[in-house]
């Protein structure tokens, strides 16, 4: 690994930690409102109805995580705050505030927006395995080649950001 590469995988990890200490002492509505005032929602209404719909489905796939073991709550609910918070800061207080919900994406921001190293093994797994998946379906439909280099690189791309871009907790 170069010496640039260590060094910004260090840099991220001081930052999370900085900002796990910046949230230790706020109380759970401190913390909601210092996330809620991070995050402003698009001026364009047709942007927002889009992040709202993928934010919605986000959901969908982490309550599939509270009752299925081994899926990912966490990590859908940090991609349904990412759209939320782009969309609407109702949606985005409600997540923060969901008796369900509300402790694991708190959790997740008092950790200095970190992931857990189970976390991030079942994300890339799960991106491994939909995306090898949809390779072999592509691949029954005769695509030349075209479709699975596409969904090869996005899927390298996804796990490489998920394994070494986003920090992970102790």
């Amino acid at each position: 690994m170069s010496e640039l590469a260590v060094s910004s995988a260090t840099q991220r990890k001081e930052a999370a930690d900085a900002l796990a200490e910046q949230y230790e002492p706020l109380t759970d509505s401190e913390v909601i409102e210092t996330v809620l005032a991070l995050h402003k929602p698009s001026a364009n209404p047709l942007v927002r109805t889009i992040w709202v719909v993928i934010g919605s489905i986000f959901v969908v796939f982490a309550v599939i995580g509270v009752i299925l073991p081994g899926w990912p709550t966490t990590s859908w609910l940090v991609a349904a705050a990412y759209c939320y918070g782009r969309s609407s800061q109702k949606l985005f207080h409600w997540l923060l505030t969901n008796p369900l919900f509300g402790s694991l994406l708190l959790g997740y921001y008092r950790s200095g927006r970190a992931l857990p190293l189970h976390s991030k093994i079942a994300i890339c797994g799960l991106i491994a395995l939909v995306s090898a998946a949809s390779i072999w379906y592509i691949t029954q439909l005769g695509d030349p080649g075209f479709g699975q280099t596409t969904i090869t690189i996005v899927a390298v791309i996804g796990i490489w950001w998920v394994g070494w871009r986003v920090p992970t907790t102790a």
